[in-house]
């Protein structure tokens, strides 16, 4: 695998972050969907534990249904209350979360509803509902009113009333950057305008348009899951193909089969689930998937952004599944921010990733010292990319919140559009505008 040094001539990439102009909101965007040429044309299909299509919906069809969740919803929430949004099978999750946006509350994506830190999660974030898929779905909360989703679609398949119109400046939804079962923390407000202008960010840098298809399997009630299953096929005009988080885990064949299947793929996933295939996938089984499909590999360090991406993992992968013509070269690792929904870095595709060699005494006093190779002292650690268009990156002393120069270990702040300055609380360095995280 071809894994470039740091290059410090990528100055087009230094963008100082400003105040997005008014944009549309997630709202705007699907309404633009369902109603332009391709309102007919499958949006999100679904697939089963084998990797079998369970659902589709066009443009169209979600909107209509989402409007009815949005009806039922209106009888018991207001708009700005928020409303928990499980997993739910198929495309459930989909419709439960747009019809949240067309009613104007605030969604509140978990990763389940049982136990008392969902409970503790519910009162932090002041909920008054819950999306169930069914009647006979689980989803009870105490104090907390039931929604079923796939009801109203029984009793109408018309649209009813209009959804709301909510600012660019409006929650689109309350993120939760740790799932229930650990300390959960606050939640965090991700506005429309902050998360299309992110998914715009990563559209640009990576050509994403309709003739992709965005493959995933991150969970919907992560950041990252939901701005990158959800969000970018909305602003880039991709279709999306989403398969259970469990079947990828069970399976990982399923998952590139899915690739496999489809023309032009984005795909995302954290750095151990490129090694789970290395380690889960038969030998046999590489060259008989076809991976030129697979034109960009986008890949984070984890579900909080800044657990270090591991060169050998991605020289591992490569080797692997070259004989199913896999590139390395579209590879295109990042960094994000809000539970991973709002995008900080990312490295362009179909270039040379960038590493760097550092000596690992000097990491731990704070300084990222070049060496010439790992091993006898020195780390390599992966470059996360150069900030997205827009969006402001800078390395700070933790205690003095001074800016540090190059080479220098601080904490990370990303200045995102619509989202002002993020503390991340995560380790890293600036080596010739790359973004490298320590941890």
């Amino acid at each position: 695998m071809s894994i470039a040094p740091p290059n410090g001539n990528r100055a087009e990439d230094r963008r100082t972050a400003a105040a997005p102009p008014p944009g549309p909101t997630v709202v705007d965007l699907l309404r633009d969907r369902a109603t332009g040429p391709g309102a007919d044309r499958p949006l999100f299909t679904a697939l089963g534990a084998a990797g079998e299509p369970v659902a589709r919906l066009t443009a169209a069809e979600l909107d209509a249904r989402a409007r009815l969740v949005a009806d039922a919803l209106r009888r018991t929430a207001r708009p700005g209350d928020r409303v928990v949004v499980p997993p739910m099978p198929g495309l459930d999750f989909h419709v439960a979360f747009f019809g949240c946006l067309h009613a104007g509350t605030v969604p509140v994506p978990v990763a389940d509803t049982a136990g008392p830190a969902a409970a503790a999660l519910v009162r932090d974030s002041r909920a008054g509902a819950v999306l169930v898929p069914d009647a006979a779905g689980p989803g009870s909360l105490p104090g907390v009113s039931r929604v079923v989703v796939r009801e109203p679609v029984r009793a109408s398949r018309h649209r009813r009333g209009a959804p709301e119109a909510p600012e660019p400046d409006a929650p689109a939804l309350l993120q939760y950057a740790a799932r229930p079962g650990r300390h959960a923390g606050g939640g965090v407000a991700v506005g429309h305008g902050a998360l299309v202008a992110a998914q715009a960010a990563v559209r640009d840098r990576c050509d994403i348009d309709s003739g992709t298809t965005v493959v995933s399997w991150l969970p919907l009630w992560h950041g990252t899951g939901l701005a990158t299953a959800l969000v970018l096929p909305l602003v880039s005009g991709a279709a999306a193909v989403t398969l259970e988080p469990a079947a990828f885990a069970r399976d990982p064949r399923v998952w590139l089969r899915a690739v496999e299947a489809e023309e032009d793929v984005f795909a995302a996933a954290p750095d151990l689930a490129y090694e789970l295939c290395v380690r889960r996938v038969p030998v046999a089984d590489r060259m008989r998937i076809d991976l030129s499909t697979w034109r960009v590999a986008a890949v984070g360090g984890g579900a909080g952004g800044g657990r270090p991406v591991s060169a050998r993992t991605l020289r591992r992968f490569a080797d692997a599944f070259r004989p199913g013509f896999f590139r390395e070269e579209v590879f295109a690792a990042g960094y994000g921010t809000s539970g991973g929904a709002l995008g900080v870095t990312l490295a362009r595709p179909l270039h040379p990733t960038v590493s760097g060699h550092y000596d690992r005494a000097a990491l731990a006093q704070g300084r990222a010292v070049p060496v010439p190779r790992a091993g006898r002292g020195g780390v390599e650690l992966v470059g996360r990319g150069t900030p997205l268009p827009g969006v402001g990156v800078r390395v700070l002393d933790p205690a003095s919140r001074r800016t540090v120069p190059e080479r220098v270990v601080g904490e990370i702040w990303a200045d995102v559009p619509g989202y002002a300055v993020s503390r991340t609380g995560d380790l890293g360095f600036l080596d010739g505008g790359e973004l490298f995280v320590t941890g």
